[in-house]
């Protein structure tokens, strides 16, 4: 199977070295991937590809990878990436206020508290 969104040349102009722009193309295109996956399996569904008028095959042409709905499909890929990162740990249970108003020793439970250095025996 030959994903063409996947097809990426570093060295566009082909002369051995990568240029600042070529850096940027490419990272362009590392955050419209998820986009661009989407819309080309999208498009091998025959009934999507002609509601949604995409146009990525050999035969047409893939400039479906550059159309709104690819963008649209990043920008929804990318958000929801964040919102699970942001979510990450957001289930955790707060402190106890009970156990908070005690004060122990601070520092980690179990652990023995440092209380400097030892005096020299002389």
């Amino acid at each position: 199977m030959n994903i063409q969104a996947l097809h990426f040349v570093l060295d566009v102009d082909g002369n051995g070295s990568v240029a600042g722009w070529e850096v940027i193309d490419a990272l362009k295109w590392a955050f419209s991937l998820p986009g661009r996956l989407m819309v080309e399996g999208l498009g091998n569904i025959p009934f999507i590809a002609d509601t949604f008028g995409i146009r990525a095959s050999a035969a047409t042409g893939y400039a479906s990878f550059h159309s709104l709905l690819a963008t649209v499909l990043t920008l929804l890929f990318w958000v929801g990436c964040l919102v699970l990162v942001t979510r990450i740990g957001a289930d955790r249970k707060a402190p106890d206020a009970a156990a908070s108003d005690t004060a122990a020793a601070p520092g980690t439970p179990g652990m023995p508290r440092y209380r400097g250095p030892k005096a020299r025996k002389t």
